[in-house]
């Protein structure tokens, strides 16, 4: 089975290598705002789509397709090894072996956007299931070294605010530069202080990232 890391939103962002394993797979599996990125390449193609109700039912399917001798590709958007690492154990748990084929992670979108560079700045997920606290706390621990924080906020209108108003509890204030949709065609990007963020009613897009820098 072939995981494959499809780039964070534009199709064109794919690697070559990720294209041609799409082609040659006989079975697509992944969430559907995933998949229909890819829809020129998956004709006459078996498309298992997954939800998080029923992650476990389409991963149980595609396991079954590949023992039965199909060849199966997951995609996954970003990049497997950057803040995906529980669903990545959890198809491992499904499948003998794994082929992971790295993509272009929205991290990198970000930095490229900002003209900065991951060796200054730190990368915090709140992609997580379960409690996220330790990981706000890493924001804390990055901000204190001096260093910028990349952060994937809880997939909600709201995540962005949600740092935002975690760090002015703290006592930090700063600046939050909020990007939406990067390498959509409907990207934004938007700068607030800490203060401005925490209680801002604006309703943001859940593929969201963050830029945090303390004064």
């Amino acid at each position: 089975m072939k995981l494959i890391g499809v780039g964070p939103g534009d199709p064109e962002l794919i690697t070559v290598k990720g294209r041609m394993s799409i082609e040659t797979c006989q079975v697509i599996v992944g969430w559907a705002s995933v998949i229909e990125r890819f829809s020129d390449l998956t004709q006459g193609k078996e498309i298992i789509t997954l939800t998080y109700r029923k992650e476990h039912e389409g991963l149980s399917i595609a396991s079954r397709r590949e023992e039965e001798g199909k060849e199966v590709c997951i995609l996954d958007h970003g990049d497997p090894g950057v803040s995906d690492w529980q669903f990545v154990e959890k198809v491992k748990s499904y499948f003998k072996k794994v082929e992971v084929i790295p993509g272009v992670s929205v991290v990198n979108a970000a930095l490229d956007q900002l003209g900065e560079d991951l060796g200054k700045n730190c990368f915090v997920t709140l992609h997580v299931r379960g409690d996220i606290k330790p990981f706000m706390d890493d924001i804390l621990s990055c901000l204190k070294m001096g260093r910028g924080v990349l952060v994937n906020p809880e997939p909600y209108d709201d995540g962005p605010q949600r740092v935002a108003k975690f760090l002015k509890d703290k006592g930090i204030e700063g600046k939050v530069i909020v990007m939406e949709r990067l390498t959509y065609s409907d990207s934004s990007m938007h700068e607030f202080s800490v203060s401005e963020l925490s209680t801002s009613n604006r309703k943001f897009s859940d593929l969201s990232i963050l830029h945090v820098r303390s004064k």
